[in-house]
């Protein structure tokens, strides 16, 4: 009998425990998870009646390493290039911004290039590129190390999740900022931060077993340049992020193969894990 009291009362210890870091980590998110859709997806925070936390996070567990294409050149300031789908426009059609936040436009990525055009930044290969934190001007300096202005960058990670949950992810930009996941837009913010590690706000977001896709634009005017992100801690804890020890296209999509696709074993031919499991 003591002992089943004293199972029982450590049961609810760790319980007790779990659910206390879980309230830490997003200690002042009280809000659920809302999709920005329609005349709301350029909404701006405070117009959504947010306050600005202004801290600054230096030993945040920041991601590092992200997928991308090439840059958006000449933008004439992010004012005017934020609310156009570029990717839509540069993939002559195949992707938007929305579908690129998913299993399959990410594999679409593997042979459909985004060009600008010639006056824009042209046509590069995706790649795996990894950014310092601390880097105030970290959108520059993973492509040609100068303190550019007037360009739109699109980066994007792969999130496995062991489970269907909230999580909440807290970005830091310079400039614009907008952020999907899994075809959902949860974020828009034209303002800075004022900091390469600073975050204004906590974003609550769905994240669903396995495979997530987050695509984060950042657009740039002039001054620094910089994007960041990293989610709470029990999150971070508990999820693979990728790209993790890729550097290139190919090896990007080795290292995710398991997590987004499988292959049907009488067709041959690559089908999205959704669609396995829906079959068990």
């Amino acid at each position: 009998m003591r002992k089943s009291i004293l199972s029982i009362a450590l049961s609810v210890a760790v319980l007790t425990l779990f659910l206390t870091l879980s309230t830490i980590s997003i200690a002042g998110v009280a809000n659920d998870p809302v999709i920005l859709t329609g005349d709301d997806a350029l909404t701006e925070p405070g117009d959504r009646g947010w306050t600005p936390l202004e801290q600054d996070r230096p030993d945040a567990p920041w991601i590092t390493k992200w997928y991308m294409p090439g840059r958006y050149m000449n933008n004439g300031g992010f004012a005017t290039s934020g609310p156009i789908d570029v990717v839509k426009d540069a993939s002559g059609g195949a992707l938007t911004q929305e579908s690129l936040s998913t299993v399959d436009g990410l594999m679409k990525t593997q042979t459909t290039k985004l060009d600008f055009g010639a006056d824009n930044g042209g046509a590069d290969d995706w790649t795996v590129k990894e950014i310092d934190p601390t880097d105030g001007n970290n959108m520059s300096t993973i492509y040609d190390g100068a303190d550019d202005s007037d360009f739109d960058t699109w980066a994007i990670v792969v999130i496995e999740s062991p489970k269907d949950h909230v999580a909440v992810m807290s970005p830091a930009h310079d400039d614009f900022a907008q952020i999907w996941v899994n075809g959902d837009k949860y974020w828009n913010d034209s303002a800075w931060t004022g900091g390469a590690t600073k975050v204004n706000y906590d974003v609550p977001i769905n994240l669903n077993e396995g495979a997530n896709v987050l695509l984060y634009r950042c657009g740039e005017s002039g001054g620094s340049d910089y994007f960041n992100l990293h989610l709470d801690d029990t999150t971070m804890s508990a999820v693979s992020i990728f790209p993790k020890d890729s550097t290139d296209q190919d090896s990007f999509f080795k290292e995710i193969s398991s997590i987004v696709t499988a292959v049907d074993s009488k067709s041959k031919l690559p089908v999205f894990w959704g669609a396995v499991k829906s079959t068990k």
